[in-house]
């Protein structure tokens, strides 16, 4: 039985950015364009409108953007965040909002396309410039005892374990990993599982914050 594909809405105020990231959506077999916004305020109709699994959604809109979208609408689907500018204010007040993960615009079509399907199975998803601006925010926002705390956690991890989480802090996308490591994609995947059961947690973003508090990375 084939699984049903991946419900995407595309939110963007530029026509042609939207139309570029539907027919990169498209070239995916697992993936459907269910709908298309141009502004923060009309995904709300949209939502009651379709199935949506992912908002593909920018940041930068002119009647309501794409953090306060997400702080609305976040129980409704998964949001990943798109922006043109490498603005770390953005990325953080996104996570801070509840968003599943953050891309730049001029990310490789194949990372956008594994993150969509990323955040679609409940994790979350950075793209490496975007993975270094989190890190470099959870090293300011540094406390000793969440520092003490991260440093327990990582001593429960394997070796193999604590490779793949530093990795993660880099942003790499599974298939990067399974290729850096000479490891099947699924053992990717048990992996990181293995580390979310460990701590408690369940998304790449707290492994990469765990990981960065913890002094690896």
């Amino acid at each position: 039985m084939t699984a049903a594909p991946i419900r995407v809405l595309v939110v963007d105020d530029d026509s042609m950015a939207a139309a570029g990231m539907t027919a990169v959506l498209s070239t995916a077999p697992d993936m459907q364009v269910v709908g298309r916004c141009a502004d923060g305020d009309e995904i709300a109709a949209a939502l009651a409108a379709h199935s949506v699994d992912v908002v593909l959604c920018d940041v930068r809109m002119p009647r309501m953007d794409g953090v306060s979208a997400v702080a609305a609408l976040r129980d409704r689907a998964a949001f990943l965040m798109m922006t043109a500018f490498d603005d770390e204010g953005a990325v953080l007040r996104a996570i801070d909002a509840g968003a599943s993960g953050f891309l730049l615009k001029d990310d490789d079509p194949r990372r956008i396309l594994d993150a969509v399907r990323s955040v679609a199975a409940g994790d979350a998803e950075f793209s490496p410039r975007v993975a270094r601006q989190l890190a470099a925010w959870v090293r300011d926002d540094d406390r000793a005892v969440a520092r003490r705390d991260a440093q327990a956690k990582v001593a429960m991890l394997t070796d193999r374990e604590r490779e793949l989480a530093i990795a993660v802090v880099a942003g790499a996308s599974d298939a990067e990993l399974a290729d850096a490591f000479f490891i099947a994609p699924s053992t990717v995947k048990s992996t990181l599982n293995g580390i979310r059961t460990k701590w408690g947690i369940r998304t790449r973003t707290e492994i990469a914050v765990i990981t960065v508090r913890a002094g690896l990375a």
